[in-house]
C-alpha cells in the first residue's frame, strides 16, 4: 500500500489532487492500493516520523501561513532525507517561490504551478504510480528489506545481502559494497526472510546464493566473496540439505 499525503494549504487545491488521484488509481491501476491523508505541516512531520516504507508526499509551497515557504522547503528536505525513496510533489503557489524551489530542492518527483492544471498534474502522478507499481506491484515487494538507520530508512535488495550477522542487540546487514548495523533480532528477522536464506548459526543467516562451499571437517562455509562463516553443529545438516537441494536443481 502507498500513502500518500496530501500537504495543500488550499482547500480547492487538496480536492482537486484528491480526485485526480482517485480517478487515476480507479481507470487506470486498480490493482493499487493506496491510502489518502491530509494534514498540515506539523501533522507532515508525524507521519513522516512514523512511515517506515515509501511514501508519496504533495507538497504545497506558499508564503501564506505562520512557516512561510522556508517551512515548506525543510519540509520536502525531511521527507527526502527521511527515505530517499519517497516521492515529494511540489506545488507552487507563486511564481516568485519557484527559484527558491528549484535551486534548494534535490530530485522532487515533480514541480507544478498553480493554477493546477489537471493533464499535467495526471501526467506526474501517472509517473509516480508507474514507478511505484515498477517496484511494488508486480512481484517485486517483497525484493527488499526496509531499514532504519540514523533517522534515515534504506532499501537493501535480499539479492544482493551476503549474510546477516547478530552482534548482542545490533544487526549487521552485510553486502559485497557495505555493511550496515542496525538495531534488531535475528530471529525475528528470520522469519521474513525470503528461502535463499539459511541458518548457519546461532549469530549468522547466510544468503545460500553466495555460498560456494561448505567445509565440513571446519565447520565453516565459504562465500564467493572469499569470507568465511562459521556453522554450529545444530544447524549443520540442515545447511547440508539446502544446499543439496540447491545442486539438485
Amino acid at each position: 500500500m502507498l500513502p500518500v499525503v496530501i500537504c495543500e494549504p488550499d482547500e480547492r487545491v487538496r480536492a482537486r489532487w484528491a480526485e485526480l488521484l482517485g480517478e487515476l488509481v480507479r481507470r487506470e491501476y486498480p490493482s493499487l492500493r493506496i491510502e489518502l491523508l491530509t494534514g498540515s505541516l506539523p501533522e507532515l512531520d508525524r507521519m513522516v516520523e512514523t512511515e517506515t516504507g515509501i511514501m508519496l508526499v504533495i507538497l504545497g509551497v506558499t508564503d501564506a501561513g505562520p512557516e512561510g515557504a522556508e517551512g515548506c522547503i525543510r519540509r520536502f528536505a525531511g521527507v527526502m532525507g527521511r527515505n530517499r525513496d519517497n516521492y515529494a510533489l511540489l506545488c507552487v503557489h507563486d511564481g516568485n517561490l519557484l527559484d527558491a524551489v528549484l535551486s534548494r530542492c534535490m530530485r522532487p518527483a515533480g514541480v507544478l504551478m498553480l493554477p493546477l492544471r489537471d493533464e499535467l498534474a495526471r501526467v506526474s502522478l501517472r509517473r509516480i504510480l508507474n514507478d511505484y507499481e515498477a517496484l511494488y506491484e508486480q512481484g517485486n515487494e517483497g525484493a527488499y528489506m526496509v531499514v532504519s538507520t540514523g533517522g534515515t530508512v534504506q532499501r537493501i535488495a535480499y539479492k544482493d545481502i551476503l549474510y546477516l550477522e547478530a552482534q548482542n542487540k545490533l544487526l549487521r546487514v552485510c553486502t559485497a559494497h557495505h555493511a550496515i548495523t542496525i538495531r534488531a533480532s535475528l530471529n525475528t528477522l528470520a522469519e521474513e526472510l525470503p528461502e535463499s536464506f539459511i541458518r548457519c548459526h546461532r549469530s549468522y543467516i547466510v544468503n545460500r546464493d553466495y555460498v560456494e562451499s561448505f567445509i565440513s571437517p571446519e565447520m565453516t562455509v565459504c562465500l564467493t566473496t572469499n569470507e568465511r562463516l562459521p556453522v554450529s553443529r545444530s544447524y549443520k545438516d540442515a545447511l547440508r540439505e539446502r544446499l543439496k537441494e540447491v545442486s539438485r536443481g
